[in-house]
């Protein structure tokens, strides 16, 4: 009887470590994240303006607003499962690298995906505010293949965005097209890459609207979560956690001081963002889930992240409002003059705080 039982358990610890050894380990999508420029240099596309809110002229460089949403969107990715691996994760003059290097840094980290982070200036009088995708190639054939697929699925991504005013449609383009640099010049930062990829121009930052919204890190960490539910669908990536977000914008009626300064100004952005503003935000079950005060940089932009899909209110200026959260989506709902926008029908609750 033993004879005969000890060649089955042989046999069922052979067929038991061949099913453990032809088990796949999982393979998480790898990005590659190059927040632009680098430092608060004077090429680093520094852009002073007054701003209102805090009565006072600020600073704004393009390189700041690119390393908060390039350092967001790596803990988002590496939170939804992937792998990633970033350029810099500070901001001074030593980060910008020479894009030789930035190009052998991606080529290294056996990234599937290169993804630079800009915002965009039109450097003439006449503002304008949309993002713009280019990747490496002509427009329509790319240089390397997916490309125009992840360009795609990013301006979707962005330009769906309810908590900005844009002037125009996304754009699109190959960077041979797009620069008339010379036959096949491009960009420099995608010149050497042999990884599908792309560079991303999120918005205008020289749009003061835009402007006044990219001082706020809240904001840019939206735009790194859009970015990376583009990211999602390219690799078909169904992410670790099934999260979503509300945001959106508070004006006033008061017109926009910006339009005396002679700033060009489209949409409801001509009203002036308001600052300082108290938002609550309760679940399902009328609990108290978090609350949000508006900076003072005249953007009136709010968010809050992170929430599990379901039902909540939105508590604002003594009226709260329903809204339904999705996974891996944005719920918008922007306000004027105490009146909602573009969103479903107002509703009177009476949520209890927690004690």
């Amino acid at each position: 009887m033993k004879k005969c039982l000890y060649p089955l358990v042989m046999l069922a610890m052979v067929l038991c470590g061949v099913q453990l050894s032809d088990a796949k380990p999982e393979v998480k999508p790898r990005v590659f994240v190059n927040p632009g420029h680098g430092g608060e240099d004077s090429n680093d596309r520094p852009c002073p303006f007054y701003c209102y809110g805090v009565g006072d002229t600020i600073p704004y460089f393009e390189s700041i607003s690119n390393w908060y949403k390039g350092n967001a969107l790596v803990d988002i990715l590496q939170r939804k499962g992937y792998e990633t691996a970033i350029s810099r994760v500070n901001n001074t003059t030593l980060d910008d690298l020479d894009l030789f290097e930035i190009m052998s840094l991606a080529a290294n980290s056996g990234a599937d995906l290169f993804f630079a982070i800009h915002s965009n200036a039109t450097g003439i009088q006449k503002q304008m505010n949309a993002p713009l995708a280019l990747y490496r190639g002509f427009t329509g054939e790319p240089a390397v293949e997916g490309n125009d697929v992840i360009a795609q699925l990013m301006m979707d991504a962005l330009g769906g965005s309810g908590a900005t005013q844009w002037s125009s449609k996304p754009e699109i383009s190959g960077d041979w097209t797009f620069y008339d640099w010379g036959y096949k010049v491009g960009l420099g930062v995608l010149r050497y890459n042999k990884l599908p990829g792309m560079l991303c121009e999120g918005s205008f930052h020289d749009y003061i609207g835009e402007r006044c919204r990219l001082e706020s890190p809240d904001y840019c960490w939206l735009e790194a979560w859009n970015q990376s539910c583009a990211m999602d669908k390219y690799f078909n990536h169904k992410p670790k956690i099934q999260l979503g977000c509300i945001a959106g914008l508070l004006r006033s009626s008061e017109t926009s001081p910006y339009l005396a300064d002679g700033y060009q100004l489209y949409g409801d952005d001509n009203k002036r963002g308001k600052n300082g503003c108290e938002l609550e935000l309760f679940d399902a079950e009328k609990k108290l889930v978090a609350t949000y005060v508006t900076d003072n940089h005249d953007n009136g932009f709010y968010l809050f992240k992170n929430l599990k899909p379901g039902l909540y209110y939105l508590y604002y200026a003594g009226h709260y409002h329903e809204v339904t959260v999705e996974a891996n989506k944005v719920a918008y709902l922007s306000f004027q003059d105490f009146d909602s926008v573009n969103h479903p029908p107002m509703k009177q609750i009476k949520p209890k705080k927690p004690e």
